[in-house]
């Protein structure tokens, strides 16, 4: 068979070649004896039909005397075709769902332009219960002059706190919040103030890197419990973690869009010991194109934020990929800050430059 589909092949190459349709029109001119005919030899082909099978996708195979039916060459090139468009349809509709997603969050924010009402007005609030919506989850919101119903800000807070306890750091959302951030020295108060600065920007990204145990991940925790007072959709992982899951599920696409997907398009991503690698190795060219995926997509879509806590600094990312690093070195400008040893073995603070 594998020589059959190679003659088939072959012939395929051939009729492309044709430079005439009705050269073309002709089909392929099978001898008697030869080991593939077309199930319709005298069926006229019409522009874009295969000149092997006439069109019929089928064709009849002669192997050792016997007869049977195969699939023709041309299949195997719509299949790939399929394939490509399968994935640009993919693509299309992750854009659309994240476009519908920020469009639903440039408004549920703007209290300016919309007035939210409980569903059941009358109903009275027991203790414990969201003062928006009296604890229904729904809630109607007049947006320019039209209602629409609408999930309570309180369910996607809800939604995301049970995606933080998942990841293991809903406990170090109390535990590292901004008052218990110590400021003993000026590179810490210089720190803090710069995460409290960046909470009130836009399509700004916030990278802290540097020495182990200075107190990153605190920082950096604390700015993503405060985006998820405001009722913004977070994610947060651990590299190390995450990229294992994802490279498992590399070949089983359905998966793998099912795990990568809300890490593209979730409103705040917090990414702790990005390129952390054992015995600081060189990530593989696997982790790089995932990272890749992950940092362009969000770097397209410019207003989700992400955060990064790592050991590396900028300039290490870029001599990893330039790709990445550069887009990192653009989005966190007035944010990029490392953490240095310096000769009295106390940690100070320096921006990059």
């Amino acid at each position: 068979m594998q020589q059959v589909m190679e003659i088939m092949e072959q012939l395929q190459k051939q009729s492309k070649n044709h430079k005439s349709m009705e050269t073309y029109s002709k089909g392929v001119d099978f001898p008697s004896d030869f080991p593939i005919q077309p199930i319709h030899p005298d069926k006229p082909i019409k522009e874009g039909d295969c000149p092997i099978c006439r069109g019929d996708g089928i064709v009849k195979v002669f192997e050792n005397g016997i007869q049977h039916y195969a699939s023709c060459i041309c299949n195997k090139h719509n299949e790939q075709l399929g394939k490509a468009v399968e994935i640009v349809e993919r693509i299309r509709k992750r854009q659309k769902e994240y476009q519908e997603q920020r469009e639903y969050e440039s408004h549920t924010y703007d209290e300016k332009e919309i007035k939210y009402m409980p569903i059941h007005p009358d109903k009275a609030i027991k203790e414990g219960d969201c003062p928006i919506c009296g604890g229904v989850g729904i809630v109607r919101a007049v947006i320019n002059g039209v209602e629409y119903m609408r999930n309570c800000i309180c369910i996607k807070k809800q939604i995301a706190i049970q995606q933080l306890k998942k990841s293991g750091i809903a406990e170090s959302i109390e535990k590292y919040t901004f008052d218990k951030f110590q400021t003993p020295q000026e590179w810490q108060r210089r720190l803090k103030q710069k995460a409290l600065n960046f909470l009130k920007e836009e399509n700004k990204w916030f990278f802290v890197g540097g020495q182990v145990g200075c107190g990153k991940t605190h920082i950096c925790t604390a700015i993503l419990a405060e985006f998820l007072k405001k009722g913004m959709s977070v994610r947060y992982i651990i590299w190390t973690n995450e990229i294992v899951r994802l490279k498992a599920n590399k070949m089983d696409d359905e998966n793998y869009q099912r795990m990568i997907s809300p890490l593209l398009t979730t409103k705040v991503l917090y990414i702790d010991d990005f390129f952390k690698t054992e015995q600081g190795k060189r990530p593989s060219e696997a982790d790089i194109r995932t990272a890749f995926e992950i940092i362009n997509y969000r770097y397209v879509n410019s207003n989700l934020i992400t955060i990064f806590s790592t050991e590396k600094t900028v300039d290490d990312i870029i001599d990893i990929d330039e790709a990445i690093g550069s887009r990192i070195h653009e989005k966190t400008k007035g944010y990029r800050n490392v953490i240095l040893k310096d000769e009295g073995r106390n940690w100070r603070l320096r921006e990059e430059k």
